[in-house]
């Protein structure tokens, strides 16, 4: 009976600690999960309008609405509503920065009349979301590349937009 008790206690103990390992892990988990939320509030996509202008002057060179879609992961995709014709989906990564605040990065191929590859535009932009993660704005440089990887100029999109959700 001796032994019993013995092996029975050892049992015991080995539950209580795998219990308690446990519940040190789920919440060490939970608080991971409250610290990376706010880098996530971004995801989603945005319905957002887009001003282009000269970096030196700050004319307007062109206005044009588009959709951006960030992802969990740090990816995303920007789909302007420009023709395609002329330029590839802009394929974007992205990053939380500090509060409300992000930095991202798209690239997509540019293309002649013809169907030609004639370079690239890489575009790099701060962005900031709403509080309440609704709205949120960006400005930044878009630098033009010909197809042997020489820049050809800059330019700066802003743009504004408003959470997509889908309602009617």
């Amino acid at each position: 009976m001796n032994q019993l008790n013995r092996v029975v206690g050892i049992a015991i103990t080995l539950l209580i600690g795998l219990f308690l390992t446990q519940s040190a892990a789920y919440a060490h988990s939970d608080k991971d999960q409250k610290t990376k939320a706010r880098p996530g509030r971004i995801v989603g996509i945005y319905d957002v309008d887009v001003v282009v202008a000269d970096c030196s002057t700050g004319a307007t060179l062109a206005t044009f609405r588009a959709m951006h879609k960030y992802e969990f992961g740090g990816t995303g995709q920007i789909v302007p509503s420009t023709s395609p014709i002329a330029l590839s989906e802009h394929s974007m990564i992205w990053s939380h920065v500090r509060g409300n605040d992000y930095r991202s990065a798209a690239k997509m191929f540019r293309f002649d009349p013809a169907g030609n590859n004639i370079g690239w535009i890489v575009i790099r932009n701060d962005v900031s979301i709403s509080n309440n993660s609704s709205s949120y704005s960006g400005y930044g440089v878009a630098e033009i590349f010909n197809s042997d990887g020489v820049m050809l100029g800059a330019s700066c999109p802003s743009f504004s937009g408003n959470r997509f959700t889908g309602e009617w």
